[in-house]
């Protein structure tokens, strides 16, 4: 036996573990798509511990807050609502964590049971160039035409999908930067209320970075949906019992909107690396059915 005819036995032999294989990657990309919103409900978690821990320091020591919270006599209230809030940001960063964790044993569960088939696709790979490059040695035969030109074909659908995964990726990392520009800016705010009395009340104040990476977003995907800007303020505690000014608010209230942003690109790449999957899948029984095709017709 030849060592094409060889390889095209073994081929057939492996070629059963694509699917899953690459089906089981398909599946840890939507987990770790599944994550984002926990790593972002984590980063609010930490931020707000942060914010309230910030309040009981200035409740604490010589600060600005503690001068109107000793005139207006609330400073005992003011320190009892802080240490609430620690404690109840601290539970929400706690649970967060948890949520983090089972999302990750998730992705190790099925990267475990992957192993085995990595191993079978990587050597279906190998065998799949050499039997590719020992029959581009011989002289192809006309009939076998259509059956490169279905390969390229396919290769040009995959490359399309993998453009655009590539360019919704660096999407949502332009996202989740303003997002962070934005976090920070709350934190600012939040810490600093001089700040905010400086820039006039009843102002509109958006992180130029911010700004700068939404730009950026939808210049690179113009598809992106337009993000609404929050309407209506409504006065009314978070799920640490803070209150916000109308500045701050508004913020937070832009945040969750670019989380549906968010949610609405990871929409978008499943769809496209389910059909990326499919085209890979199909790319690979195309070449194959191209060697047999070409074997055949050298004997």
């Amino acid at each position: 036996m030849s060592r094409i005819d060889e390889l095209v036995d073994a081929i057939s032999g492996l070629s059963h573990v694509e699917r899953p294989y690459l089906e089981n990657l398909l599946a840890i990309k939507k987990i770790r798509m599944a994550k984002d919103p926990i790593d972002l409900e984590f980063q609010e978690a930490a931020a707000k511990v942060t914010m309230w821990e910030t309040e009981w320091k200035n409740l604490n020591s010589w600060s600005l807050q503690w001068v109107i919270s000793t005139i207006t006599c609330s400073l005992r209230e003011d320190k009892d609502r802080a240490h609430k809030g620690i404690q109840k940001a601290k539970e929400l960063l706690k649970e967060a964590e948890e949520k983090v964790q089972t999302e990750e044993d998730k992705i190790q569960e099925i990267e475990t049971r992957n192993e085995k088939y990595s191993v079978d696709h990587r050597t279906l790979e190998v065998y799949r160039q050499e039997v590719t490059e020992l029959l581009d040695d011989k002289k192809d035969h006309p009939d076998s035409e259509p059956l490169k030109q279905a390969i390229e074909d396919c290769k040009q659908r995959y490359e399309e999908k993998a453009n655009n995964l590539k360019k919704l990726e660096k999407v949502k990392e332009l996202l989740k930067e303003a997002d962070s520009s934005i976090l920070e800016a709350i934190l600012e705010l939040k810490a600093n209320n001089m700040k905010e009395s400086m820039m006039g009340q009843g102002k509109v104040y958006f992180p130029d970075a911010a700004y700068e990476c939404l730009l950026q977003a939808r210049q690179l995907y113009p598809q992106l949906p337009t993000l609404q800007s929050p309407q209506e303020y409504k006065n009314e505690k978070d799920n640490t019992g803070a209150y916000y000014s109308p500045m701050q608010k508004y913020l937070w209230d832009v945040r969750h909107k670019l989380s549906e942003l968010i949610l609405w690109c990871d929409n978008e790449v499943i769809e496209l690396m389910g059909q990326q999957t499919e085209h890979q899948i199909e790319l690979g029984q195309k070449i194959d059915e191209y060697n047999l095709f070409r074997r055949d017709k050298t004997h």
